[in-house]
């Protein structure tokens, strides 16, 4: 099967007609059925069985897609890296982030190369670490952002900076526990819910290493996947949680209070881009701003009452 047939076949499986699959790849439906056809000559044996103006996929067939949709999303791959390979030029940054990153580090980003270049547009997605892959490979982004080293071979990590993690819980609850418990005030929170972060997110180890150094009691019934919304969680006295330093950073101290945990290792920001397509002059233009905006936010610095 050309790739012609394929793309024809490929349709027909997925509209279940012929008069369907003209209409999603744009041609003739007897165009459709000659490629359908030709297709079984040269095979040798029925793709469909045809009565009463529907199609039904033989047994063949139905290997034959299974087999054959894989090809089929290489290719879509394949158009949109062309697509977004002349989109690349032109004055243009398209980067991704995990959303603590997005949220709380990217404004001042986006803010400040505004003012120095105006005419360059940005696109920003906000990403999952484990969907980034796709995004840098397809070239639908010229570099991500994130915490930890990403594991895939195809990628480059290259650290920008690191900082704390911090315990996060109200104001409150964190002077009451240091009324009650001056010499070890985190010792208070075991007995409160932990509002963890769900799924394989590296922070996940350091927030139930300190649970168990706590001793903690209490289960950890929520389990969310962003830090902002484990903040909204926290800010309702609904337990306690752990934030990276761009977090901590963003707090509202008048309600919330963030603790930096220096017996845990520090937390890592990385850059991600695809080994094979390093990002351009306009991305690299902006990355280059990076390290001194990072730096002043961690400069800023965070004190628990």
């Amino acid at each position: 099967m050309n790739l012609r047939q394929l793309e024809v076949f490929q349709a027909v499986m997925q509209t279940g007609n012929m008069s369907a699959a003209a209409r999603l790849i744009c041609i003739t439906p007897s165009a459709v059925s000659k490629t359908i056809s030709h297709t079984e000559l040269q095979l040798g044996y029925k793709l469909f069985t045809r009565g009463k103006g529907a199609l039904a996929p033989t047994p063949e067939a139905r290997v034959l897609f299974e087999e054959s949709t894989l090809i089929h999303r290489k290719l879509d791959e394949l158009k949109r890296i062309a697509v977004n390979l002349r989109q690349a030029d032109g004055g243009q940054v398209r980067l991704a982030a995990i959303p603590s990153i997005s949220h709380e580090f990217l404004p001042l980003v986006l803010e400040k190369h505004l003012a120095r270049h105006p005419r360059v547009s940005v696109e920003v997605r906000t990403l999952h670490q484990d969907q980034m892959v796709q995004a840098l490979l397809t070239r639908s982004v010229d570099f991500a952002l994130g915490f930890y080293e990403h594991p895939h071979p195809l990628l480059t990590s290259t650290m920008q900076v690191s900082g704390p993690l911090y315990l996060c819980v109200t104001r409150d609850i964190w002077q009451r526990a240091v009324r009650a418990r001056r010499q070890n005030p985190m010792t208070f929170l075991s007995s409160m819910p932990l509002v963890r972060l769900v799924g394989e997110d590296p922070m996940c180890q350091s927030i139930d290493e300190l649970a168990r150094n706590l001793g903690l009691t209490a289960p950890a019934n929520l389990q969310v996947h962003t830090s902002r919304l484990a903040l909204e969680l926290v800010k309702r006295g609904m337990g306690w949680t752990v934030v990276d330093f761009l977090t901590a950073s963003n707090l509202d101290t008048s309600m919330l209070t963030a603790v930096p945990l220096h017996d845990f290792a520090p937390i890592a920001l990385y850059l991600y881009f695809a080994s094979s397509t390093p990002p351009g002059q306009d991305a690299l233009r902006m990355l280059d701003m990076l390290p001194g905006l990072l730096h002043q936010v961690m400069g800023a610095g965070l004190k628990a009452d």
